[in-house]
């Protein structure tokens, strides 16, 4: 056990209350849904939805590939940042597709991790750059998944790429103060 919690604990921990939350979303009947869901019209009375609506889905899908994406990317990100770094980076680029769908859409309401694991894919790009890798096949990655959010009905895309451009600039700080 000690083993399987000594890489990315925060990572397997975060996975975990993602799917703790996704099964009280279920067992509620969508009542935990409502009140974690961020709704721009009332974040001045609900604030806490900037951050907690990163940790509700839409489906079992959604959740999948959302949960999917944080053990690749957390993982990796985590063991090169740390694990105090890497949570605030994560809960961050929340925060900045938070911020980015109350701007840009303004209504109705949303859920997911999306803007947090957009976050990781743009700081996993600084980060492979800033070691001298190449990233182009990262490039490709975000491209593709940009691409989607604009073709796919019912993706908040704002929140993907306030999420991309918070994790990337985060990233950046922190290769900045490493060397």
């Amino acid at each position: 056990m000690n083993s399987f919690m000594g890489r990315g604990r925060v990572t397997k921990t975060l996975i975990g209350i993602n799917l703790l939350v996704f099964l009280a979303q279920l067992a509620s009947n969508n009542n935990v849904t409502m009140l974690l869901a961020l709704k721009p019209d009332s974040v001045f009375s609900e604030p806490w939805t900037i951050i907690t609506s990163g940790f509700a889905h839409s489906g079992w899908l959604h959740i999948l590939l959302n949960m999917y994406s944080l053990w690749i990317f957390g993982e990796a990100i985590e063991e090169f940042i740390g694990p105090k770094r890497f949570l605030w980076l994560y809960l961050l680029s929340i925060v900045g597709g938070s911020l980015a769908y109350i701007f840009v859409d303004g209504g109705g309401w949303v859920v997911g991790a999306s803007g947090g694991i957009f976050g990781l894919m743009g700081a996993y790009f600084i980060i492979i750059r800033a070691l001298g890798f190449r990233s182009s096949q990262m490039l490709v990655l975000i491209g593709i998944n940009v691409f989607l959010g604009f073709t796919s009905p019912g993706i908040a895309i704002s929140a993907h790429i306030g999420g991309l451009i918070a994790g990337a600039a985060i990233a950046w700080y922190y290769t900045v103060r490493k060397r």
